[in-house]
């Protein structure tokens, strides 16, 4: 059975002005009725009415709010509110509500300063989560199964190996080739000036081996299997599964990340692998095609430009690359805030960062490597 409002709305004239008192307790359970009352006996004609509240013994802050929703949409109306009575509780709730005191802060525009330190203290903060993030993966990946007994889950890292790792075949293959088809072509028009045709197998082995192999095999991994990952675990982050892995005491990285770094420690150097031979592929094609060179003095002369400490520092470029796309998509989906939007979000700003990450890791080793 509903509780009985007490409040009551009277109309009445005095002076020639229209009024509408209101009697009794405004509070949350009679505001929305007094409300429709006031609106609907409030006149059609003239540009003020009067308002009285003397009879009110009691007034909370939603009949504050219903009180200033009533006044905006009659203001709306061409119509002005005049208070001609008020009780004292009235007053005093009413005056805890005054804005004409407070002070407007509209165009507030933070200075460069400001600015700074609040970009600053972000970049920090994101710092410190991916440092957490690095410290609990390394644990649960090298430490965990030792120490607590607990390791990835079983079959998981087969699952992520299949999807990171031979889904990718098809992409990586086909655009190593591409690259190394494009290289020997612009190569080829200035070798064949200097009867260097021979030599294009050269340019090709070791830029692939040495550079495209691991930074084209790692962008493309960052844009297909990233954004996968980060969304992925953006997803869960706003669909508050992850939260409820926390609640049945279970470890969100154990679960999430662990097995994906397993799987990417093993796929990427295969991944780079395929894509140098592809690549070196594609070179030959167009050497024999554009400069005439057999397959056989090709593939002879590749192989032996190839060091092989520019196998070893392929092989560990794409590691650290796989790892540096992997804690950077985790990183962005665990920190994900809001909805849909927030998980459009952070899958581009993973995808963004990790391709950057890269290229500056590359920079690095090849100042360590080759100066």
């Amino acid at each position: 059975m509903p509780k009985p409002l007490h409040a009551e709305v009277e109309r009445y004239t005095e002076g020639g002005l229209p009024r509408l008192k209101i009697r009794g307790r405004l509070d949350r359970e009679s505001a929305p009725a007094v409300m429709d009352w006031l609106l609907t006996w409030m006149p059609r004609e003239g540009d003020r009415v009067g308002l009285d509240l003397g009879d009110l013994d009691f007034v909370d802050s939603a009949g504050v709010a219903m009180l200033a929703e009533v006044r905006r949409q009659t203001e709306r109306k061409g119509m002005r509110i005049e208070l001609v009575r008020i009780s004292e509780p009235a007053r005093r709730t009413l005056s805890l509500f005054r804005t004409s005191d407070s002070v407007s802060v509209e165009g507030y525009r933070p200075g460069l300063v400001e600015r700074l330190g609040a970009r600053a203290a972000s970049a920090l903060e994101e710092a410190r989560s991916m440092l957490y993030l690095v410290a609990d993966t390394f644990y649960w990946a090298v430490l965990g199964p030792f120490f607590s007994g607990r390791g990835a889950p079983r079959g998981e890292m087969s699952r992520q190996t299949l999807l990171l790792g031979a889904n990718a075949f098809g992409i990586v293959s086909l655009l190593a080739f591409l690259i190394g088809l494009t290289m020997a072509l612009l190569s080829a028009h200035q070798l064949r000036r200097f009867g260097a045709n021979i030599y294009v197998a050269d340019l090709v082995a070791i830029a692939m081996v040495r550079e495209m192999g691991p930074v084209l095999t790692a962008v493309i991994v960052a844009g297909r299997s990233g954004s996968a990952i980060a969304a992925e675990i953006a997803t869960m982050r706003v669909t508050e599964e992850i939260e409820a892995l926390l609640a049945m005491g279970f470890v969100p990285v154990r679960f999430l990340v662990v097995p994906k770094l397993y799987a990417v420690t093993i796929t990427q150097p295969l991944l780079t692998f395929v894509s140098v031979a592809f690549g070196i592929l594609g070179g030959m094609v167009i050497a024999a095609i554009s400069l005439g060179v057999p397959a056989y003095p090709f593939i002879h002369k590749a192989v032996g430009a190839i060091r092989p400490s520019d196998i070893g520092s392929g092989l560990m470029k794409s590691i650290v690359f796989g790892w540096l796309m992997l804690v950077i998509a985790a990183h962005c989906g665990l920190r994900t805030r809001g909805g849909a939007e927030a998980v459009g979000a952070s899958t581009t700003r993973s995808v963004v960062w990790a391709i950057f990450a890269v290229i500056i890791a590359d920079c690095i080793f090849s100042l360590a490597l080759y100066l």
